[in-house]
Parts: structure tokens; sequence; C-alpha cells
């Protein structure tokens, strides 16, 4: 053989994507590596902390199988070290729980809401680790980079985390300068981890980015909407008062609720709690403090039996209002001449509904004349449902 053809680029093997086995049974790695060896380098290890050393020190492993029941680091720890790191590819990775046949659907929701990807019932057959394998290991990278790279989520079309963190401090930071209001919604799509162990991944993709497309429907341009878990959704809302808010929540409710998912077995509604957060003085806080505001909202919604909609200060468990503060006749005057400036923005807040009460009968005349682009836009029509065939 001549030495031309030793180093020909086409002789060398191109790269397989890693593919990380974990589970206390030595027969069942070997028979992993032996299913998916010829298409993917298999890692192995027997327990869950060896696991974790390896996602530490690699960093092309693309999809997780791992068992639950493991000596030193469970699969469920192993799943909480992954879903909590601070690498963003570790965080992010697939990863599927190898469960016995013993295992109930009550741990196999357990191990759900904790971030586990797909499941696959021991003992298994080739086909269900080579058919997960391609499923998760193919586009697990790219799809993760280009996510990132273009700051959308690729299912629904809304922002993803990285893309609201950006738009809402500029948005919230606006705000803030020019002493306008901005809200804050946090909602989650209810019971659908359920969903997904009844009915499966291509049932729950539709449902997830049916609900993103209706997002999109009662937001305007400025609005800024984004998917940053399974089934929760963010709305930033720039010049958006508590009013107005409750108004969007309710249009959303009305579009979402009516939603009906066709299996062709059975109906499936979708039903959302939300929290939301509408902070009066931005200069005292930050972007992501409204988010903690509106998620901390949502965890008392999701907590609540009779009230699926819940509002930040609402749920605070104790309030001190402050006295009410005395408004002047220079005080309106002044709320005037700034309006007739086109500098209303600049009205203190405490002046607002004194300067309101004095334009009420204005007001009731803008109300009939005026529709309002917000509260009047009759783009989705709340009179039907909607039935969606879903395979």
């Amino acid at each position: 053989m001549s030495e031309s053809a030793v180093e020909k680029p086409a002789d060398k093997p191109a790269n397989k994507p890693e593919i990380l086995v974990v589970d206390d049974s030595k027969v069942i790695r070997l028979a992993a590596k032996k299913m998916l060896g010829n298409d993917y380098d298999i890692l192995l290890a027997e327990d869950g902390q060896v696991a974790w050393e390896m996602l530490q020190q690699k960093n092309d492993i693309s999809v997780v199988f791992t068992d639950l029941s493991m000596p030193n680091l469970n699969g469920m720890e192993l799943l909480e070290h992954i879903r909590h790191s601070d690498i963003e590819n570790i965080a992010a990775l697939p990863v599927i729980i190898l469960t016995g046949a013993d295992d109930s659907e009550s741990v196999k929701q357990t191990v759900f809401d904790a971030g586990a990807t797909d499941f696959i019932t021991k003992p298994f057959e080739s086909i269900d680790l080579i058919s997960r394998a391609k499923a998760y290991a193919r586009l697990s990278r790219k799809v993760v980079e280009l996510e990132k790279r273009t700051g959308y989520d690729q299912l629904t079309g809304l922002c993803n985390a990285t893309s609201l963190e950006e738009q809402g401090v500029k948005a919230f930071s606006f705000s803030s300068r020019h002493k306008l209001s901005i809200s804050t919604i946090f909602f989650e799509v209810t019971d659908f981890q359920e969903c997904f162990l009844s009915h499966g991944k291509n049932v729950a993709q539709q449902i997830i980015a049916t609900v993103g497309k209706r997002l999109q429907e009662v937001m305007r341009e400025e609005d800024i909407a984004a998917r940053i878990g399974v089934a929760k959704y963010v709305l930033v809302l720039p010049m958006t008062n508590k009013q107005k808010t409750d108004v969007v929540i309710n249009r959303m409710r009305d579009s979402i609720n009516k939603l009906v998912f066709d299996t062709g077995k059975e109906k499936i509604r979708v039903n959302f709690v939300a929290g939301y957060a509408v902070p009066e003085q931005l200069d005292e806080i930050q972007f992501k403090d409204m988010l903690e505001q509106a998620e901390n909202a949502l965890q008392r919604a999701l907590n609540s039996s009779d009230n699926p909609v819940v509002c930040f200060d609402d749920a605070l468990e104790e309030k001190v209002e402050a006295p009410p503060k005395i408004v002047t006749e220079q005080d309106i005057e002044l709320a005037f001449s700034l309006i007739l400036e086109g500098n209303y923005y600049q009205i203190p807040e405490p002046h607002l509904s004194a300067v309101v009460k004095r334009l009420s009968s204005f007001m009731q005349y803008v109300d009939n004349q005026v529709d309002d682009d917000r509260v009047d836009d009759d783009r989705v029509d709340d009179s039907t449902e909607e039935n969606i065939a879903v395979s």
C-alpha cells in the first residue's frame, strides 16, 4: 500500500455520536453496547457517581441512558445533577430512564417531573434502544447550539430563555427610565406530565406548539413571549398595568382553554394556571426580580385548588398599605400640562387616579369612540371550540 493511500482522508472513520449508558448491571451495560455499538461510541458507567464524573470530563456526550436503582448515586440523583448543572450542554442533555417492570406510574411521574426526557422498560429490545438513540442523539447538540444562536425555541417559535433575558432587560430598563408600567406573566399547562405519559411525545409536542401559537395571537409586536420549560411560558408586557394584564390573561384563558385535541381515542382539553407581577417601583428592582415575583405567583397558583390566576402583590401574606397621598390642585394642573406636552408618562403614579377622576367624562367618551388595541381586539373567536386532530 502506498503512503498516499494510507493518508487518504476517506479512509478515516467518521466520528460517531457518544452515548452514555449507566446501570449497575454488567449484563445491561454490555447488552446496550452490543445493540448500539455499530452506530455510536458507547460509554459505560456502573453507577451515577461514575457517570457524573464522566459528564464533567466529556464534552461530546449526546444522550444519557440511566437506570434508577444504583449504588452511590442513583438515577434520580444523577438526573437532578444533570438538570441543575451550571454547564448548559449538560443541563440540556436528553436523559432516558431505564425503568424496571416493578416501577409504578407514580415513580415515572416523579422522575418526569424532575426532568426525564423519556422512558424504556426493562427488559428492552434492540429496537427500543435504537429508536430512542436515533431520536435524541442526532439533533440534540445541534438543536441546543441553534437555539442559543438564533434565540428562538424550535418547537414553538417563541423566544428561548437566553433571548428572554436579553430582550427583557432592555424592555425593563426602558420602562424604568421613562416611568412606564411593565408586567410579566408566567403560565404553565396543568397535568402536562400525565398527558405525556398517557398519550406520548407526539401529542405532547402538538399541545406545546399549539399553545405557543395561541400565545402569539394575543400579544402585541412590542411584547416578549418565551418558552422556558417543558410546558411553561413567559409573557413580558411593556406599558401594561395590572388591569390590562388581567385582560390579557383572560384572553389567553379563553383561547387556550377551548382547545380540544382529538387523539382518535379520546379528546384532551388543555388548561393552565398563571402568576403575574406588575412592580410599581422599577428603580428599586431588576428584570430578574420581576421574573422571580411572577414565578413565585405561579407556584402559588399551582398549589391553589381554587385560584388559577395569582398576582404577586395580592399573594403576599402581609402587605402594609401606604397611607394615601394628597393630590393638590397644583398637582392636577401640572399633570394636564404634561399631557398637553405629550409627556404624560412623567405624571407620578399616585396622581393618575386623581387625573382620571377629573377626566372621567372625557374618558367615557373616548371608551365609546376608540377601540383599545388590546382589550377590544376580536382576533380570537370565543364562541366555539377548536378540535385539533393529533397522532
